[in-house]
């Protein structure tokens, strides 16, 4: 079983902590690891986070972020392939997309040979949906949920990437469009499938107050019949959230 979705952030770039995880995830029925960390955590990719830094309480958000090197990240890649391990390990980066600063991601990410590469949208013409509630306020739900999936496709077909995360984290605080969402669901799944880009049933959202863990039923079900490839993913940040509520994720 894989989780597609863990986190180092909140922990040490360490074997150790690497033994851990590996720990947490066999007791967790996992056999493959996907290993990453938001492109937010490294200096590398400032120049990309430009537009949410208008925003003060973005701004805010991000400096507190302390961004380092991304050879850091590298170097500890490099040192945990070195070491065997009782389940697979991969290793790869979860890159906040802006349409705008496509070419500049591109750019970054040429170097370096990661295992997978995870694009998701975080941010929607620098508003920053998931964090927080009272950031809604007088928002005009319909335009964000369009920008949002405009963007999605745009991700997409960039190629750049090898999944796409948390296809629907847009609704973390409920908010939902007055208008069907079913023939955007079908888009996205097209495109998944025609660009061979993966995608996750992702319990993440419950750790932030979302009633069910996954996906949004019609939208499983519209992957599923498109064989869009779907991964369980605990988007953990901790090693306690490893393959958490997996026994409710379909894939």
């Amino acid at each position: 079983m894989i989780d597609a979705h863990v986190h180092i952030e909140f922990g040490e770039y360490s074997p150790a902590y690497v033994d851990r995880i590996v720990e947490e995830a066999q007791s967790q029925g996992v056999t493959e690891l996907w290993i990453l960390d938001h492109t937010h955590k490294f200096i590398d990719f400032n120049s990309i986070y430009d537009i949410i830094r208008i925003d003060r309480f973005q701004k805010d958000w991000y400096d507190r972020k302390r961004p380092i090197p991304l050879d850091d990240y590298i170097d500890f890649i490099e040192t945990v392939r070195l070491k065997k391990y009782p389940i697979k390990l991969l290793f790869g980066l979860e890159v906040c997309y802006f349409e705008e600063k496509e070419d500049i991601i591109r750019k970054i990410i040429k170097p370096y040979k990661f295992d997978f590469l995870v694009g998701s949208v975080h941010f929607i013409d620098g508003f920053g949906y998931d964090l927080s509630r009272e950031n809604w306020k007088e928002k005009d739900v319909n335009r964000l949920y369009k920008r949002y999936y405009e963007i999605t496709e745009n991700l997409i077909k960039s190629r750049l990437f090898t999944s796409l995360g948390h296809p629907d984290a847009i609704k973390l605080f409920e908010k939902y469009p007055n208008y069907s969402l079913i023939e955007t669901y079908r888009r996205i799944a097209f495109l998944l499938k025609k660009y061979n880009v993966a995608t996750e049933n992702n319990s993440g959202l419950v750790r932030y107050g979302f009633p069910y863990p996954g996906l949004n039923p019609d939208l499983y079900k519209i992957l599923k019949e498109a064989n869009v490839t779907i991964n369980r993913a605990s988007d953990a940040h901790r090693i306690e959230d490893i393959g958490r509520m997996f026994n409710q994720l379909k894939v």
